[in-house]
């Protein structure tokens, strides 16, 4: 009897240990994610305020360098607030518009470099520079509570899907939207661009809760056991998907499966890592036998990075007339060295597959067109979006020069019709 009553203590003891060191872990975990967070919220107030300020330096010119510099700086600080806001944990309306805004914005600066109408610059700038002065202060009062780290990040999280949520994101959105409406009017081609990003095209039909769990358990055999929480976008999201939070082992996540035609949005499994395992062609391989599992039969691989954990790589849709890469149709996987498993999957922008027409296809004498120093080392077909956010077939090519000892390697886009350069880009 004694001896049983032992085991039974030494049990108790073994599991209360273990449930203190998981505890724990999380905790330490969700410690850091509130940083991380609360850091970035500070660095896009920061970047908000230079973004002000350089609206406001533009205004003071008419044509001079001084102008130019303050609106490359506009283009590029619209740029980097956009990439934070995107990986903030923020109501999905809000972050919607306001990205928006931020890239029109943007566009507009630099698109204004080539215009010959002052006049109509300032008009429109300043009343960007007025809405965001208004923009930062709201931004300021709605992040304050986890800046200054009145709430972790679960607190947060709780507070912004509760019903009555401590700051009201949906008229702030709703501002943002009317600021948009009234400085940038949308183009044809940005009307149809925002259609394809709120999933207007796609006419399959809605899944259901039970539906979409056994699809991500389809995909995710190995972290899908332990379902903790299946929520609905909210009724301001560009379109409804299902949020669902998992926790297995060491691993904690979170996938999100649109309600129509059940397709994965995003991915992410967080966990500690072991030693690195598998070489890259092995995960290459491994990423491949996902996403045909997945039933996306239409990608090929484009690129990788690493870091000391994970392999990035990302997948182009390529389209059957002209064997064309669709560069905005792409996924991004993140797969672990040491398991070869799928930590991360960024799919949106993939769903929200292009509308792509035919095109004529000119044939261009690259002698000519180029210096007779250029060398071409690739050169594909490719459907790139122009600066009028209409997507155009495309000679996608690299070429190399001798730069004083030294090769300079490139990106030139041309289009095959107009053989306008879309873009030049040199590479690392």
């Amino acid at each position: 009897m004694k001896k049983t009553v032992f085991v039974l203590v030494y049990a108790l003891l073994v599991v209360g240990v273990f449930a203190y060191n998981k505890s724990a872990e999380n905790e330490n975990l969700s410690l850091a994610l509130s940083n991380q967070y609360a850091q970035k919220m500070a660095d896009a107030s920061e970047k908000l305020d230079e973004l002000d300020s350089a609206v406001k330096q533009t205004l003071l010119f008419n044509a001079s360098d001084g102008s130019k510099e303050a609106k490359d700086d506009i283009w590029r600080l619209s740029s980097d607030i956009k990439n934070s806001v995107a990986s903030l944990p923020l109501d999905t309306s809000f972050s919607t518009t306001w990205m928006n805004y931020l890239g029109r914005i943007g566009n507009y600066a630099k698109e204004a470099q080539q215009s010959e109408n002052p006049d109509e610059y300032y008009k429109v700038m300043s009343q960007a520079s007025k809405n965001l002065g208004d923009m930062k202060n709201e931004w300021r009062v709605a992040t304050s509570s986890l800046v200054e780290g009145q709430y972790s990040v679960d607190e947060w999280t709780e507070r912004l899907n509760a019903t009555n949520p401590d700051f009201d994101w949906m008229k702030m959105s709703q501002s943002i939207k009317s600021y948009t409406e009234s400085d940038f009017p949308l183009t044809a081609s940005e009307s149809d661009a925002m259609k394809k990003r709120e999933l207007k095209n796609i006419d399959e039909p809605k899944i259901t809760q039970d539906q979409a769990v056994k699809r991500f358990q389809g995909l995710f055999p190995q972290v899908s056991n332990d379902v903790i929480g299946v929520e609905m976008s909210k009724p301001g999201s560009p379109f409804p998907f299902f949020h669902i939070r998992f926790t297995d082992g060491e691993s904690i996540g979170y996938i999100d499966i649109t309600e129509k035609g059940g397709h994965v949005l995003s991915y992410l499994a967080e966990r500690p890592f072991g030693k690195e395992n598998f070489s890259f062609e092995e995960i290459k391989n491994k990423a491949e036998d996902f996403l045909k599992r997945a039933e996306y039969t239409d990608l090929v691989y484009e690129e990788a990075r690493e870091n000391s954990t994970s392999w990035h790589l990302v997948f182009v849709r390529k389209e059957p007339f002209y064997g064309a890469k669709v560069f905005s149709d792409v996924i991004h996987l993140k797969v672990a060295k040491d398991t070869g498993g799928i930590i991360g999957l960024n799919a949106a922008e993939y769903i929200q597959k292009e509308k792509l027409h035919r095109q004529a296809i000119d044939k261009i004498d690259w002698k000519e067109f180029f210096h007779n120093d250029v060398n071409i080392v690739r050169n594909e077909l490719a459907y790139v979006e122009n600066e009028r956010l209409e997507q155009r077939l495309s000679y996608y090519l690299t070429v190399t020069r001798d730069e004083h000892g030294h090769t300079g390697t490139y990106n030139v886009i041309v289009d095959t019709e107009n053989k306008e350069v879309i873009k030049t880009e040199k590479l690392d």
